[in-house]
């Protein structure tokens, strides 16, 4: 068994599987709206993009997280959820009900679903943090994982916090682009890139059979970024403009640095077996080094990248990481599972075929190609999207393999009596 993970306080393996049905479910409709609305966008205000931002961010990413959290942590930490069953489920069902009301919200500009999404998104993450940091504070353990972890559920909170007063803003109640940049930047270099950074100390090593990352780097990189975020915080709110692209500029030197550290540690792994999650991770890796120098350039000469930078970061670098990290997790968290409820003959190779999860990440990669030709001309957004779709339908259906796999092994579970 591996050492430091507690099979006691895994949650039932229901959970994370949802979570992940849910986040392809959203890819697919992510697809088949740009497809509609992909003509159509202009700029980074338009409510179209607004609405296909979140259908990302929201739908596929947060369920992804959520998911993943609610399984890892109390495996990693040893502590539980508190009623994790009653509130995976509250949180499940508002935030789908906050996603499809913000998106239908500003795809049909209507007011009243944007209070309502305002509202719910900002109840469920609010309660999401607070659960997940009460459950980590639990914890025996005050290692610098437990740091990190925290870390990020302080800047969940946060990002939760600003985006609420950015959707207020869309009514005239606040300067919507400056509360809407800081919450940006607390959910992106705060929350998102914290929490995959303490899931990475944790599963490199464990999964790729790798060296730890420099304890120095786990100890001093969170307080520095969330530092970092507390003076592009003021410096936006206060334009500041001096103290703003400084701030900038230095929120993106943890993530270049964790990104080049973390591709040499790959590349020095003890197991050097063809992976292609491996290459999906090189590759978000690359995509978040190019986006973190993009927007430290954008910022230095003047000049609007704020598409590219987008692209780079959440399509590029988060999408391609999180499904990387989804085809090592849910072998794992399946044959975990089984193993704990004695069922001993489960092979983590055989839960999801290898051969349907290079086929998917080919077409990832196909659709990243095309979306970089719309540059070129607006017609490859139709090939992008019908790509995009085939890779998520079979995201979604090599997912289902995994539950059926589960399913299937369980029918041989051993009953003492």
């Amino acid at each position: 068994m591996f050492q430091g993970l507690s099979l006691e306080q895994a949650p039932p393996y229901a959970i994370p599987i949802k979570f992940y049905l849910s986040g392809a479910f959203y890819l697919i409709l992510l697809s088949v709206a740009i497809a509609i609305y992909g003509f159509s966008i202009g700029s980074r205000f338009d409510y179209e993009v607004i609405a296909l931002t979140h259908l990302l961010t929201l739908g596929f990413i947060t369920h992804v997280m959520f998911g993943s959290l609610f399984q890892m942590l109390p495996v990693m930490l040893a502590t539980p959820y508190t009623n994790v069953i009653k509130n995976a489920t509250i949180i499940h069902i508002a935030l789908n009900a906050g996603i499809l009301s913000f998106v239908v919200g500003f795809l049909t500009n209507t007011p009243l679903l944007l209070y309502l999404a305002g509202a719910v998104l900002s109840g469920t993450f609010f309660y999401f943090a607070i659960l997940s940091f009460k459950t980590v504070l639990l914890s025996q353990e005050k290692n610098t994982l437990v740091q990190n972890f925290a870390a990020s559920f302080i800047a969940l909170f946060a990002a939760a916090l600003f985006g609420a007063l950015a959707l207020l803003g869309h009514f005239g109640f606040v300067d919507t682009l400056r509360y809407g940049n800081t919450h940006i930047a607390f959910m992106l270099f705060g929350w998102v890139f914290l929490l995959i950074v303490s899931v990475s100390y944790k599963i490199i090593p464990m999964f790729f059979v790798a060296k730890e990352f420099p304890i120095f780097l786990q100890k001093r990189l969170y307080p520095a970024q969330l530092v970092f975020l507390l003076l592009f915080a003021y410096a936006q709110l206060q334009e500041k403009m001096l103290l703003l692209t400084l701030t900038q500029i230095l929120l993106c030197v943890p993530v270049i640095i964790f990104a080049l550290l973390s591709i040499q540690i790959l590349r020095k792994r003890k197991r050097a077996r063809k992976d292609a999650s491996i290459q999906l991770w090189y590759f978000a890796m690359g995509n978040a080094v190019l986006a973190s120098l993009l927007f430290t350039g954008a910022n230095i000469l003047h000049v609007n990248l704020s598409f590219a930078i987008g692209f780079f970061t959440l399509f590029g670098a988060v999408y391609a990481l999180i499904n990387a990290m989804l085809y090592k997790i849910i072998p794992f968290l399946t044959w975990f599972h089984l193993s704990s409820n004695m069922v001993f003959d489960a092979e983590m190779g055989d839960v999801i075929p290898k051969k349907k999860m290079n086929i998917q990440i080919n077409l990832y990669y196909l659709t990243y190609f095309f979306f970089l030709c719309t540059v070129l001309s607006p017609a490859f957004i139709i090939p992008s999207a019908t790509l995009f779709l085939f890779s998520s339908l079979l995201l979604l259906l090599n997912i289902l393999k995994a539950q059926k796999y589960y399913n299937e092994y369980m029918k041989k579970k051993v009953v003492f009596e």
